[in-house]
């Protein structure tokens, strides 16, 4: 899940704030070399250009799903279908999806850890 575009507007839903850019903050921690140059990477194969990659979320991101209750989410998942990046989808396949994100930083709170998106190809 893209989270600058997907899972920050579930971040909007929840805190019923209109979506943003800056929404969900993230420290990319793979690949570990230095960001190349604006012109890219010199090499093809260079991770930069073939992934994956790996970001560490924001503690914010994940005290925000954390936080957000049971009775809660159908209708925060209501708002999150609206968005025009999730167009087509259905509140009951999109409930599922949010309901295991918000598990998941439930339990990362609670071993004090943080929550990490991993994209590829």
């Amino acid at each position: 899940m893209d989270p600058t575009v997907v899972l920050a507007m579930l971040i909007a839903a929840i805190r019923q704030v209109q979506w943003r850019v800056d929404l969900v903050e993230e420290v990319t921690v793979w690949p570990a070399s230095p960001v190349p140059c604006p012109d890219g990477p010199e090499d093809e194969d260079d991770p930069w250009v073939t992934g994956p990659w790996v970001s560490e979320l924001n503690p914010l991101v994940r005290d925000t799903l954390a936080a957000v209750r049971d009775s809660e989410v159908p209708t925060i998942v209501a708002r999150w279908v609206q968005a025009e990046e999730l167009h087509g989808a259905r509140v009951e396949d999109m409930q599922p999806v949010a309901e295991e994100i918000i598990l998941l930083a439930r339990r990362a709170l609670e071993a004090g850890e943080q929550l990490y998106c991993w994209m590829s190809l």
